[in-house]
């Protein structure tokens, strides 16, 4: 009787690491995604920039001065803000004088542009001698960033790969004609035929960043624009800001 009982105990330890075996042994692995080309990577990204319903961004500026105003006392430096499909932005300018930067509240809804007062905060419809400063013009379809994705990039090729958020992002470089970046930049961008770098998350194909150089500005020293582009998709409320009573 003991021997059967060992005869069994064997059989089930055997059978056990058989079972255990099977068990471990490796998926057979997915067929892998044919790898795209910058030209395909870059399209993507214009297509997933065109369905977005709202993102959040930063504007950086660093090199010469691009005046916003009509007298050129007021220079653009760099903006944070917020963009919901199809016509409204609330955002933070940076501006610099000829005494000390001042940042100074935006926001923009369809015609309507407001904006702080310098001095006491207040809101006030846009100075008319701001003319149209409407940052939105950036992510319009026709003219903005999508059509700069999808038609505007010259010698578009892959860089490499790098990590972002711990999140893997396609890093490609092309050049762009000067008058296509200053039609999605109201002319604050476009002085020739400028560089443009960008990195596009490698799942979601979302541009997390861009950075526009323009080499005509100063050969040794170039002005450079870098926009970080975040929280797509994410609910956001832009209303009209309180008018003081005349």
């Amino acid at each position: 009787m003991l021997c059967r009982k060992r005869k069994i105990l064997v059989f089930i330890l055997v059978l056990s690491a058989y079972l255990g075996a099977c068990g471990n042994e490796p998926a057979p692995a997915a067929t892998p995604t044919p790898a795209l080309t910058p030209l395909e990577i870059a399209g993507r990204a214009a297509e997933v920039m065109l369905a977005a319903n709202s993102l959040h961004f930063t504007i950086e500026r660093d090199g010469a001065l691009a005046y916003i105003d009509a007298n050129q006392l007021l220079a653009f430096k760099r903006a944070e803000g917020d963009y919901v499909l199809p016509d409204r932005m609330k955002t933070v300018v940076r501006i610099v004088t000829a005494f000390t930067p001042v940042d100074i509240g935006m926001v923009v809804l369809g015609d309507d542009q407001y904006a702080t007062e310098p001095v006491t905060g207040e809101w006030g419809r846009l100075p008319t001698d701001w003319g149209q400063f409407n940052l939105m013009v950036l992510f319009e379809p026709d003219t903005g960033l999508q059509k700069i994705l999808r038609d505007g990039v010259v010698d578009l090729a892959l860089v490499g790969s790098e990590e972002i958020e711990q999140q893997l992002h396609y890093h490609l470089a092309s050049r762009v004609d000067g008058e296509l970046v200053s039609a999605a930049t109201l002319g604050f961008i476009g002085h020739g035929d400028v560089e443009l770098q960008m990195w596009i998350g490698a799942q979601d194909y979302h541009v997390r960043r861009l950075l526009i150089t323009e080499p005509e500005t100063d050969p040794t020293d170039p002005t450079t624009w870098e926009l970080v582009l975040s929280q797509w998709g994410q609910p956001v409320e832009i209303n009209a800001p309180p008018i003081p009573d005349s």
